[in-house]
């Protein structure tokens, strides 16, 4: 009994990444076993379910986007001609680096929509793919906190904590804004980074694909996740730093399980990046250095004094505004580092500690960025940091885990999965879960807007124009229905192009007229309602434009 007794303890030992865990050059955890495929569908089956049931209406209701939905269709269709190198647009004029998220979008548009039939519009189907992706990304911070030490309550702990950060903020999980769509991205990616860090090398895999997906989707990016891969590499190098070659070359030779995923994953990310930079050099990171050592733009970053700097980043911890704000992220901090070195047990402990170190990186890290790479620092600049939310969502996650890692085991579980369904419960009847289709808000970040009479409107216009091309003017602040207008127009073979490139960078040089059809075309003019000039035509009066003409 004695002997059987300790060889359970010394195998639970080696489960757990004790002394007696395999895998030298793997690290404590890197003797784990897989895990089981429930640990990664039931969160992704949950997630995925909520966000349907409570956008049943996308089954039903037909919805045409405008705006940066608008813009980022236009490029979802090259997508599924599979032509896209590149990803949405900024306002200063350039494209982010590549296009994956927006290849996700363009398979569910192709599935759910043009094949399957069982949405009524294309941007529906586009939807549905996001949600897809963004329960993905939950399943993949569960599946990592499992892997840690093969705890049922570590996942639930983890999946726990995104959803009540998402209870908060629905939006992050139910909108297809790409500010949105990077919060779940890069809290993944954290999560995935630290657990490499703590030993379980497996979840390079997790780090890689969160991580070219986050490069992929903002610019930004190109600076946070080197930042943090080189971080990572520096931590499970210095116990080797005496041994370094002989370590690496060991790696390479008996690890192809942990670092193949990663190059092949890196090598489908990077391809249409540098496709693109070949094809148009220097593509967009000429664009990218152009506009970073223009005085135009660095004069507004450097201009940021250092009370504005602290306020932008302490909203995203406490909205209030409060002169106290900074005490919140201090507070979860030490809450953090003090669950983490009095709660949290063996592997949990290394894993929590690498979570909060990260966490404490990327706060530093977005300081650098907002006092010197973000050009308005006021309420309607806010969505540009909204990844940063990441940031108190794993503080809550370490907190969450050192809890329940910290009890006994059948009470860290109950603890645990309460935790989840309660987080889960309060995501589901959150009023912004079920995503809005009236309005956009930049401040508040909801909303997105679509318009019913686009159809209408291209129809119209189409038939005025007796076969001609459409030629599109428009005055500046028209220009989320001109979006609209354009994707439609393509969806529904009319041929609309607008006068003048000064659009090109929103909804590329394809819908550029060209002077042939400039000569020919049935010229057209978009305005704001209440703005149209005396003795224009009215033809349409769309939600949030008046269109006239022909010409």
């Amino acid at each position: 009994m004695i002997v059987g007794g300790a060889r359970r303890t010394e195998n639970n030992a080696s489960r757990r990444g004790g002394p007696g865990a395999a895998g030298a050059e793997g690290g404590g955890a890197a003797g784990l076993g897989r895990r089981p495929w429930w640990i990664w569908t039931v969160p992704f089956a949950v997630v995925l379910g909520v966000l349907l049931a409570r956008n049943a209406f996308l089954f039903s209701s037909p919805l045409y986007e405008e705006a940066d939905m608008g813009a980022n269709s236009i490029l979802i269709e090259q997508a599924r001609r599979f032509t896209l190198l590149v990803g949405q647009y900024s306002r200063e004029k350039f494209n982010h680096p590549g296009p994956a998220f927006l290849y996700v979008q363009s398979w569910g548009e192709s599935v759910f929509w043009a094949a399957l039939r069982l949405v009524p519009t294309a941007w529906n189907g586009q939807l549905i793919a996001v949600f897809a992706l963004n329960a993905l990304f939950v399943a993949l911070v569960a599946g990592a906190g499992y892997g840690q030490a093969r705890s049922v309550r570590t996942a639930a702990a983890c999946g726990a904590a995104l959803l009540a950060f998402a209870a908060v903020r629905p939006a992050v999980l139910s909108s297809g804004w790409m500010p949105f769509m990077l919060v779940p991205a890069y809290v993944a990616f954290l999560v995935g980074i630290s657990s490499v860090a703590a030993g379980r090398w497996q979840d390079a895999w997790i780090a890689a694909l969160t991580g070219w997906f986050l490069i992929n989707g903002n610019v930004a990016f190109l600076f946070f996740v080197p930042l943090a891969v080189c971080g990572c590499v520096a931590a499970l190098a210095w116990p080797r730093r005496r041994r370094l070659g002989a370590a690496a070359r060991a790696f390479f030779a008996r690890r192809k399980r942990i670092w193949v995923p990663v190059a092949v994953i890196s090598v489908v990310f990077a391809f249409p990046i540098v496709l693109n930079t070949l094809l148009h050099w220097p593509g967009e990171f000429g664009k990218y250095l152009t506009y970073s050592t223009a005085s135009s733009a660095a004069a507004s970053p450097g201009a940021h004094g250092l009370p504005q700097v602290a306020k932008y980043v302490l909203w995203y911890w406490w909205p209030g505004g409060s002169r106290a704000g900074w005490l919140v992220p201090v507070a979860a901090y030490v809450l953090a580092a003090a669950a983490t070195w009095w709660m949290a047990p063996g592997p949990a402990r290394g894993f929590c500690a690498w979570l909060l170190a990260f966490d404490v990186l990327t706060s530093a890290a977005f300081v650098c960025y907002a006092a010197a790479g973000i050009d308005e620092l006021d309420p309607t600049g806010r969505y540009i940091g909204y990844f940063y939310w990441a940031a108190p969502a794993i503080t809550l996650l370490i907190i969450l885990v050192a809890v329940t890692e910290s009890l006994p085991p059948l009470s860290g579980l109950a603890v645990a999965a309460t935790a989840a369904v309660v987080a889960c419960a309060a995501f589901a009847v959150a009023p912004l879960t079920r995503t809005s289709t009236g309005s956009v808000d930049v401040v508040a970040g909801s909303g997105v807007p679509t318009d019913p009479g686009l159809p209408a409107g291209v129809a119209r216009m189409a038939g005025l124009a007796a076969g001609r091309p459409v030629v599109l003017t428009l005055a500046h602040d028209a220009w989320p229905a001109m979006t609209g207008i354009l994707v439609q127009a393509e969806r529904t073979g009319v041929t609309v192009c607008l006068d003048g490139s000064r659009w090109e960078f929103m909804v590329t040089s394809q819908f550029i007229c060209t002077p042939g059809q400039l000569a020919h075309g049935a010229r057209f003019h978009l305005y704001v309602p209440g703005h149209v000039p005396h003795g224009q035509r009215v033809v349409d009066k769309l939600r949030i434009a008046t269109l006239t003409g022909p010409e």
